[in-house]
């Protein structure tokens, strides 16, 4: 059915579900859509993005700036895969299609022409240079580089956006603490390559990741506090050389939790966590954050009405904060108004892009629940 040349940019499973969305036209998709219950627009749905994507592959629509405001308003969150029947990964069809489109000179959006320029000039979106990674090394103190097998990724948010770098702190902290010993790259750390890859910029892509697997690999471990790390390097090299082990930082802490090499003291608060898309939907690593918190005694952990599988998105991801930066900041208003509703005095997460969103909104709304990483909970109970 697809004949023309655009639809030989994806296999050909994805176009059958292209099709099977199109002939179920059932709009589950919808339910719980961050995006779409903020904008209320039907091509702003998975259900009406489909269409519109059918259409260009038919050749019937012709690709312009219209047709990618549709394609680049998608989270890529998986919620909407959640609530599908048919279980259509949007997600990953999403992302050729972007892919499709940029080399087409279709995408990115305008907004995300920064970021871009950023990562091939400084090698991160934070337009900082190499140097401005050594200093949250510096502020860590205790950061040694000289191991063999264990590495921590610190990630270019983390180690470059202020507010941030609190949390890679806290865990080498923690790894001071259990008697473990990381080595970090400092300044010589590339970023993965996650954002040039959702945004649709393949050729960007291969480079940073190219360029970071041949830091890695020599690694038998590799932990990372950033979910967006954790899934660009464990799902997406593919066939690069890469480290023996991909590890989120969560599945560290929660290891030496149990066996003892960290002994979290008594903290009389009470928690709600808030699941990360990189981390839940994409990872399925949805118990080692929450079975960290439980550890802590006297921590009350209250989970709020949306969450694991069916966890909102905080509005961060996948280039739209950058495109859209007050639906963005709507839809993180809504995730802190979910955590304030289970009076809890703490929303913790996994993830600088939920982590900087949140905190946003809650700012925003003058809301004085405190936004923390599951590092710096833990590091504040062990000391």
């Amino acid at each position: 059915m697809f004949g023309s040349s655009t639809g030989q940019i994806i296999e050909k499973k994805y176009l059958d579900y292209i099709e099977a969305c199109n002939r179920c036209h059932c709009g589950c998709c919808k339910d719980g859509c961050p995006i779409y219950g903020m904008m209320l627009e039907e091509q702003i749905s998975a259900r009406g993005r489909n269409a519109i994507i059918r259409g260009y592959l038919l050749g019937v629509i012709e690709p312009d700036a219209r047709m990618a405001r549709a394609v680049y308003s998608c989270l890529l969150c998986r919620l909407d895969e959640e609530n599908c029947g048919a279980r259509i990964p949007n997600a990953e069809i999403y992302e050729l299609i972007r892919e499709s489109l940029f080399s087409l000179g279709v995408g990115p959006l305008p907004e995300h022409e920064p970021l871009l320029a950023s990562l091939r000039n400084y090698g991160n979106p934070w337009m900082q240079p190499k140097s401005a990674r050594e200093r949250w090394v510096k502020q860590a103190k205790s950061v040694k580089k000289d191991s063999k097998k264990d590495l921590y990724f610190a990630g270019c948010t983390f180690s470059l956006a202020p507010e941030m770098t609190p949390v890679p702190i806290a865990f080498m902290r923690l790894m001071a603490l259990a008697g473990e010993d990381f080595a970090v790259l400092g300044q010589e750390e590339m970023c993965c390559g996650s954002t040039a890859l959702r945004i649709g910029d393949r050729k960007l892509f291969e480079q940073l990741s190219a360029e970071n697997a041949k830091r890695i690999s020599k690694y038998d471990r590799v932990v990372t506090s950033c979910a967006g790390c954790h899934k660009t390097m464990s799902q997406d090299y593919g066939g690069k050389e890469t480290p023996k082990q991909v590890l989120h930082s969560v599945e560290l802490l929660s290891q030496l939790v149990k066996s003892g090499k960290l002994k979290p003291k008594e903290m009389k608060v009470k928690v709600t966590y808030h699941d990360p898309c990189h981390l839940g939907r994409h990872s399925k690593l949805y118990d080692p954050p929450r079975e960290i918190i439980r550890s802590i005694p006297g921590v009350e952990l209250i989970e709020m009405k949306n969450t694991r599988e069916l966890a909102r998105c905080c509005g961060a991801g996948a280039g739209v904060k950058t495109a859209n930066p007050q639906v963005s900041l709507d839809i993180a208003k809504r995730r802190v108004e979910e955590a304030l509703q289970t009076g809890a005095q703490m929303l913790v997460s996994a993830c600088p892009f939920c982590e900087q969103n949140l905190r946003d909104a809650a700012s925003a709304t003058g809301n004085k629940i405190r936004i923390m990483d599951v590092s710096e909970l833990l590091l504040e109970s062990c000391e």
